[in-house]
């Protein structure tokens, strides 16, 4: 994709480098032992049950107007049964877990789905946790675009607006986000406070990609046929 931004773009795609942000893309393993609340750092489970481990982190390239989209599959489950995708299952109906330290708590349909966080660096240790994102039903995991805060949970699923199925998805990435955390929100029966990973099995194969925002682009590539017009 940024090859063909590139290309669309000419002598704009310079500018990319100055003022947007480098397109990276990879993929990883996301076990269903990963607690989201502990930034990659450390495991909590202030709920008791086991803190399972640290989420895996991607470190994120400098820039504005970013966006993330995600593919995501595999299966996870709990008390050593695979139950459920990426975008959840019914073992719990819904999930409401509160905050832990500077994470934001998680608050949606179903349960045991792929979430992520996007952190800024340094120690965040002693922040506080901004308020959870609003997913008051089904249909609000289908939209085709989301903005999560800092520090804000957010619900990623298989990456698409349906299960298997539909649009992909774009998450815009905080400005200030140097840092991408990828787990699942977990508490005994998905309803209590941060815990109970010690018993989750299998997990969700992740693929990742963080591109500049698509406006950002049509504007440089404006800028840069007109710098050009200009020259001849």
């Amino acid at each position: 994709m940024a090859k063909m931004y590139r290309g669309a773009c000419g002598a704009a795609g310079f500018l990319l480098v100055s003022f947007g942000a480098q397109a990276q893309s990879g993929g990883l393993f996301v076990d269903a032992k990963s607690n989201v609340f502990g930034y990659g750092l450390s495991t909590p489970a202030p709920g008791g049950g086991g803190g399972g481990i640290a989420a895996p982190v991607i470190s994120l390239n400098a820039g504005i107007g970013r966006i993330a989209r995600f593919s995501a599959g595999g299966m996870a489950g709990w008390g050593g049964s695979l139950v459920n995708g990426p975008d959840g299952g019914l073992f719990s109906s819904n999930t409401n877990i509160p905050s832990v330290g500077p994470i934001s708590g998680y608050n949606g349909p179903l349960s045991g789905q792929l979430v992520g966080v996007f952190l800024e660096a340094g120690d965040i240790s002693g922040l506080g946790a901004p308020g959870s994102i609003a997913y008051p039903d089904l249909a609000s995991y289908a939209a085709t675009d989301y903005a999560p805060g800092l520090r804000q949970v957010f619900f990623i699923g298989d990456g698409l607006t349906g299960t298997g199925a539909g649009a992909v998805q774009n998450f815009a990435v905080p400005d200030g986000a140097a840092l991408l955390v990828l787990g699942i929100a977990d508490a005994y029966g998905f309803n209590a406070l941060a815990g109970y990973y010690d018993d989750n099995v299998g997990g969700y194969d992740t693929k990742y990609e963080i591109v500049p925002a698509p406006a950002t682009l049509a504007a440089f590539g404006v800028a840069g046929l007109l710098a050009r017009r200009k020259r001849r």
